[in-house]
């Protein structure tokens, strides 16, 4: 037996996220990264980007999800995407976002040229599983005339790259894709759970309404799709709490009208199957004739969501 070269990863100088923390199902992947593609060629290149750099975290039910968005919601979906992970939501900073693009420049470092940096499969597992205890590297395979072979330990369990063809290009051993399928599987209630279909991406729609001589309304359309609300027990209603904030400024930027209420949303479930597909809120005020700008935001205090809308008015 030759002698074995062992070569390590460097580590960040803070904590790295547990190996089982970006862990996935690998053999369904494989196949779902391409799915779809022609479809995804249709989105502008910011989104794209997006649904390539998260393609080993990515759900196929997000994916198709995200596809059907209205393209105006995509930013939030991006945004609940990631939140979603976020191991610490009462931090500025979102730990597994910023460890998983960390991996994903280790990974273009260490495994530039032709073996494809982070999309290689040495660059999948390292993104997934974060870096082994050991690496070791056989440049001439395990005897003379076998291809090179890099053995990859996390703890007992080892993960096996092939260069087949002597190009520098690693491949995952089946038998190792095997194996790490099956302790994904045995880690899925760590997993993520995702974005599912429904989803509440909070949002409302502004118009507004001139009533006479210096007086005039702000309508807000708020779909009950999209609004969290939560079971009160005393009345067996569905409600929330809507804070409402309008700020309303002159032609040269100076505030004309500030103001903050909360509006009380109940409905019973009868009431809630006969209504509209909207609750709609109004705001009437009252300002000189002229030109002004309306800037209006709608938080639903049962989730914490938010949404901000601004538009020109003239009366």
């Amino acid at each position: 037996m030759k002698s074995i070269r062992v070569r390590r990863f460097s580590r960040p100088a803070t904590g790295a996220l547990p190996v089982v923390a970006l862990s996935l199902l690998l053999l369904p992947l494989l196949a779902s990264c391409s799915a779809g593609a022609r479809r995804v060629r249709d989105l502008p290149p910011e989104e794209r980007q997006f649904l390539s750099e998260v393609r080993y975290l990515i759900s196929k039910k997000e994916r198709r999800i995200f596809r059907s968005t209205p393209a105006e919601e995509r930013p939030k979906f991006i945004e609940e995407f990631w939140k979603q992970r976020d191991p610490d939501p009462t931090t500025e900073e979102n730990e597994f976002r910023d460890e998983y693009y960390r991996r994903i420049g280790e990974a273009n470092r260490l495994f530039r040229g032709g073996d494809g940096g982070w999309l290689s499969d040495r660059g999948r597992i390292l993104i997934l599983l974060g870096e082994p205890e050991r690496r070791d590297v056989y440049p001439t395979g395990y005897s003379f005339y076998e291809p090179p072979v890099e053995i990859w330990f996390y703890g007992m369990f080892p993960v096996i790259f092939v260069d087949y063809q002597r190009e520098g290009i690693y491949r995952l051993d089946p038998s190792s894709a095997r194996r790490i399928s099956m302790l994904n599987i045995a880690q899925m209630e760590l997993k993520p759970q995702g974005i599912e279909r429904d989803v509440r991406l909070f949002d409302f729609t502004l118009s507004f309404r001139a009533l006479g001589p210096g007086k005039a309304k702000l309508q807000m359309q708020v779909p009950y799709r999209v609004t969290n609300l939560v079971l009160n027990e005393a009345n067996r209603a569905y409600e929330t709490r809507l804070k409402l904030s309008v700020r309303i400024l002159g032609e040269d930027g100076s505030p004309a009208l500030e103001k903050e209420e909360l509006r009380l949303v109940s409905v019973t479930n009868d009431m809630l199957a006969g209504l509209g597909k909207d609750l709609t809120l109004e705001f009437p005020f009252e300002l000189p004739a002229g030109s002004y700008v309306a800037r209006v935001s709608l938080e639903n205090t049962a989730d914490g969501t938010q949404a901000r809308k601004e538009l020109k008015i003239r009366f």
